[in-house]
């Protein structure tokens, strides 16, 4: 069966039947190399596919796709037809991959729009990326017709359970209930069953965030951007949350509620904003040590950052009794903050027109730079000779 999802008409154009295999099974099974474009090596490839692998759903789209290419061939359209693959793994590798297979097909075959044949929602994830390069004219979802049979619904379940076990499914399906399972052990262990659902309840919550907000692969990504800032902020993430957790509960007990609102708010800032400045400059201190070795030359944006919370200290140190006491003097307050905006204005002012400077100097000729410079270069030059 084929649903297709028409947008717009196909005359006068030139159009890509497009079959997505986002796993790779058509690469893993025959050892083909994707991209496929053509008839003759789309249907070579989808006959060895369907051999040595039939009950996989993958062949099934490619001969659809197939069946398109010749049904719109023999209206007259001018078409072709291409098979494109991403990673087993799945993510954001094998999306970058199908983005590399398609502008490589657009490269050999430079299509006005494509007619996409899906078997399944998973492929389908993959419209987005081929929609960044070329319209898609239609979308043709296949379904398998299955006989109704209890020996068959057996076959289908054991293989949509073994479809579980491939990586880009197997850390929900089966890693989640693993961890609920161990955790239901574990408990039972220390005689703590009664925290069963407490417990299911915040693993099942952390997943539910973690995916939801593409937690991990943001991790992932800062990782490999620079260890140094994401583990500097981990810690400064940790360090700030014990502050103010720290804050609030040494202020409750020397506070009441709500009778002594401003004592409360007084003390909650003076004994939260060491630690969590501490925990602020940790983070900091991260990002100044990797574009140090970076060689990054904005890398006194933090070096004016780490100033600033200084002054901040203080400013928070000399507003906690005027919280108590709104008549409390102001003069020490204003003092700092006037003091603080100073200093760190003329640090922006120095480290962003150093720069400006040198290169005027430069472009003028004069002064110890360009001397230095043309030193160099006539060594250079007299090197060469």
């Amino acid at each position: 069966m084929i649903v297709v999802v028409c947008t717009m008409s196909t005359k006068d154009k030139r159009i890509l039947v497009l079959s997505v295999d986002k796993d790779n099974d058509v690469g893993h099974v025959t050892g083909v190399t994707t991209p496929l474009v053509g008839r003759d090596r789309v249907l070579s490839t989808a006959s060895l596919f369907a051999i040595k692998s039939p009950e996989d759903s993958d062949t099934n789209s490619i001969f659809a796709a197939l069946k398109t290419f010749d049904s719109l061939a023999s209206e007259g359209v001018e078409a072709e037809i291409a098979v494109i693959a991403g990673l087993e793994d799945g993510g954001f590798k094998a999306d970058m991959k199908i983005l590399a297979e398609l502008e490589s097909v657009l490269g050999i075959y430079p299509a006005d729009g494509v007619i996409f044949v899906s078997d399944g929602a998973a492929d389908e994830q993959a419209i987005p990326i081929i929609q960044s390069k070329v319209p898609v004219i239609s979308v043709k979802r296949v379904f398998v017709q299955q006989q109704k049979s209890v020996e068959e619904a057996y076959v289908l379940m054991y293989r949509y359970l073994k479809k579980l076990a491939e990586p880009q499914y197997s850390k929900i399906a089966l890693g989640v209930p693993g961890i609920f399972i161990l955790a239901t052990v574990v408990l039972y262990l220390m005689n703590l069953l009664n925290y069963v659902a407490i417990t299911l309840g915040l693993i099942a919550g952390a997943v539910l965030i973690v995916k939801g907000f593409n937690m991990d692969s943001s991790v992932r990504g800062a990782w490999s951007d620079s260890p140094i800032k994401l583990i500097s902020a981990l810690i400064a993430a940790i360090v700030c949350v014990v502050a103010v957790y720290r804050g609030i509960a040494t202020a409750i007990i020397d506070a009441t509620l709500p009778e002594q609102a401003a004592l409360f708010a007084s003390l909650v800032l003076t004994r939260t904003i060491d630690l969590l400045l501490i925990g602020v400059a940790i983070y900091v201190g991260g990002r100044l040590v990797a574009k140090y070795l970076d060689d990054d030359p904005k890398i006194w944006r933090e070096v004016v950052g780490l100033v600033a919370l200084i002054f901040i200290r203080q400013m928070v140190i000399d507003v906690a009794p005027i919280i108590i006491d709104p008549k409390a003097n102001l003069t020490p307050f204003l003092f700092n903050a006037g003091l603080g905006a100073l200093i760190c204005t003329v640090l922006v002012l120095l480290f962003s027109l150093t720069p400006r400077v040198k290169r005027k100097v430069k472009m003028a000729g004069i002064g110890p730079f360009s001397h230095s410079e043309d030193r160099e270069g006539g060594e250079k030059d007299a090197a060469k000779d």
